[in-house]
């Protein structure tokens, strides 16, 4: 094999991929000496270190992840165009691995992911449920859906919806507890909370819907807290007390009366859903399509929950 700039990044990935020299050069049908030797040339090109190795492994360090990340979406980018110029068109291919909270998952994604793969055979797709703030370089993740702005400045995020946060609780907590006027009623109200970023999420911040008013932030407590949104939404559901969720989460829940939406004059905190993934280059034909699909799926469910009058019970 000569070693030009793409092979380089083909051994690079191989070894990411095995952990392994030998293996790397199997896989490459290369000896061992000339994998190490090319991963070495390409090391004192950059002046840094790419792999840690002992006798027993061979490990990323964190500018060979960084670059580990780019060489995979470089090489996908020339696969991508190669295909491109070969057959006049491009069909979507590979595996999409996308992260998102339980409850996001749960509500709007799965039955939308398998519907995605099914229009576009050749995908697939690695769902990765979890509420912690995974890191999408060293996980390999090619897009995560979160909520809020976005803190990591190294990775680049695109507005999927301009969501709010909605006060809910079901018919029968209602009728048993009473419905809130305002927002300072919330204080005497059974409120399940829920942990955002390590951080107990127990003051609810309102403001008026339309008419000038004072915004209103209230401290909150009941007897149910967790650090998993979708059991609040389950306990919601289950009539156990209130809960304070994006309104593109509670959507279903709202649209099938499961869940009655509270103080229809106020709208609670936003909590922009993003599209966040680790580059703004080398982003494969895939990923960028299921983003696009993606926006146009929240900003669809926003118009129609919106434009619904809110059900209030009596």
């Amino acid at each position: 094999m000569e070693f030009d700039n793409l092979n380089v990044l083909r051994v690079l990935l191989a070894i990411a991929d095995t952990g392994s020299l030998t293996a790397a050069g199997r896989q490459l049908d290369l000896s061992t000496a000339a994998v190490s030797a090319a991963i070495k040339r390409h090391e004192n090109s950059l002046g840094v270190r790419l792999f840690e190795r002992t006798t027993r492994s061979v490990r990323p360090t964190a500018e060979g992840e960084v670059m580990i990340d780019h060489a995979r979406r470089a090489l996908e980018l020339v696969a991508e165009g190669q295909a491109k110029v070969r057959h006049g068109s491009l069909e979507l291919s590979g595996t999409i691995c996308i992260t998102a909270s339980v409850t996001m998952a749960r509500e709007l994604l799965v039955d939308w992911l398998a519907e995605f793969a099914a229009h576009h055979p050749a995908i697939q797709i690695d769902l990765q449920v979890s509420d912690a703030q995974l890191d999408l370089v060293r996980d390999a993740i090619d897009v995560a859906v979160r909520n809020g702005p976005l803190i990591d400045s190294s990775l680049v995020a695109r507005l999927l919806a301009p969501a709010r946060r909605l006060a809910c609780a079901s018919p029968a907590y209602l009728a048993q507890h009473g419905v809130p006027r305002h927002p300072r009623d919330l204080a005497h109200h059974e409120c399940l909370v829920s942990r955002v970023r390590d951080r107990m999420y127990d003051r609810w911040y309102f403001e008026p819907a339309a008419s000038p008013g004072a915004p209103a932030q209230v401290k909150v407590s009941g007897r149910l807290a967790c650090h998993d949104a979708s059991i609040a939404h389950q306990w919601a559901l289950a009539g156990r007390g209130i809960t304070y969720q994006s309104e593109l989460v509670v959507a279903p829940s709202l649209a099938s009366g499961a869940l009655i939406r509270l103080l229809p004059n106020y709208v609670g905190e936003e909590v922009p859903l993003y599209a966040v993934m680790p580059s703004s280059r080398f982003v494969p034909a895939r990923v960028s399509v299921l983003v696009g699909e993606l926006s146009k799926l929240f900003r669809q469910q926003l118009k129609l929950l919106r434009q619904r009058t809110p059900a209030v019970a009596p």
